[in-house]
C-alpha cells in the first residue's frame, strides 16, 4: 500500500507540523495580552494619570531635576454623583497644594513638548496676593512657607506686583494688570475668579504667576501622586538633548545616575 504523500511521513515532520499551531497560538495570545496593555496604558494616562518629568530646578527641594512622577488627574475633577467620588476620592484645591497644569506660556509659544508645569498653589480666587523681597501675605497676612528655597541667581522679581504700573514684566498677560489694587500696605494682587496664584518653591529661578500671570482653574490637570523613577541630570539634559542621546547616556549610567531613595515617594 503506497503511503499518502499528504501524510507526515516521519516523526520529525509530524513533530514540525504539530509545532506550527502552538506557535501561532503563543502569537495570538501575547499580541492580545500586548493590546489589552496598551489600551490599559492609554486609559489610565488619558483619564486618571498622567506621566511627566521635572526637567529645572524650580520646585527645589520638593521636587528635583529628573524626578519622573504620575499626576492624579482626577484629584480635582468635577463629578456628578457621590459613587464618583467614592470611586476616587477627590477634594477642592487647596493652599500649599502642587498642582500639574497646562502651561499658559508653553500653550502660547506653541511648544507641544512642554505643555505641562507643575508648582504651588498660593492664593485662593479672591485672595489679595502681596509679596516683599521674597516674604508672602496673604490679604495682609504674613504666609508661612517652610518649603522656599533661594538658590541660584535671581532671575525673578523677589516682589510682586510691581509698585509702578509701568514695570511690569513684558510676559505678564495686559488682562490681569488691573488686579493690581492699592491697599494700606502698598500694591497687592486680588486673585481673579476661576484662578489660582502659583509660584515655585525655590522662588530665584521659578517662571510663575509672577510672570506669566495667574492660573486658570481650567487648565489643571491634577496633582502629583509619585515618583516612579529618579534620573540625576541637568535642565540642559531634559531640554535640549535629543531623545538618542539621552537614551545613550541612561543605557551607560542607569545604575549609578538614578536616585533610587526618591523612587515610590508619595506626594
Amino acid at each position: 500500500m503506497n503511503p499518502d504523500p499528504k501524510e507526515p511521513t516521519n516523526t520529525a515532520d509530524r513533530g514540525r507540523r504539530s509545532a506550527h499551531p502552538k506557535a501561532w497560538e503563543w502569537l495570538r495570545e501575547n499580541a492580545k495580552l500586548l493590546i489589552e496593555v496598551l489600551i490599559s496604558v492609554i486609559f489610565l494616562n488619558a483619564f486618571l494619570l498622567q506621566s511627566f518629568a521635572i526637567p529645572t530646578p524650580s520646585m527645589e527641594d520638593s521636587m528635583l531635576v529628573g524626578d519622573h512622577l504620575l499626576a492624579n488627574r482626577t484629584a480635582y475633577a468635577l463629578t456628578p454623583g457621590r459613587l464618583d467620588r467614592f470611586v476616587f476620592p477627590m477634594r477642592d484645591i487647596r493652599r500649599g497644594d502642587i498642582v500639574v497644569f497646562k502651561a499658559p506660556p508653553e500653550i502660547k509659544a506653541g511648544n507641544l513638548g512642554r505643555m505641562m508645569y507643575v508648582k504651588r498653589v498660593i492664593g485662593l480666587p479672591g485672595e489679595l496676593v502681596r509679596m516683599v523681597d521674597n516674604r508672602v501675605s496673604i490679604d495682609g497676612k504674613p504666609l508661612a512657607e517652610p518649603y522656599v528655597v533661594l538658590k541660584g541667581g535671581p532671575a525673578v522679581p523677589s516682589s510682586f506686583p510691581p509698585e509702578n504700573p509701568d514695570l511690569w514684566g513684558r510676559e505678564f498677560p495686559a488682562e490681569y494688570r488691573s488686579c493690581a489694587v492699592r491697599t494700606g500696605q502698598g500694591t497687592a494682587f486680588r486673585v481673579p475668579a476661576g484662578h489660582y496664584f502659583c509660584m515655585g518653591d525655590n522662588r530665584n529661578v521659578s517662571a510663575d504667576s509672577r510672570v506669566w500671570g495667574p492660573l486658570p482653574a481650567a487648565d489643571i490637570i491634577g496633582r502629583p501622586w509619585r515618583i516612579y523613577w529618579s534620573y540625576a541630570e541637568t535642565s540642559d539634559y531634559y531640554l535640549n538633548r535629543s531623545f538618542l542621546s539621552r537614551l545613550a547616556d541612561i543605557v551607560t549610567h542607569f545604575p549609578a545616575k538614578t536616585r533610587w531613595k526618591r523612587i515610590f515617594k508619595k506626594y
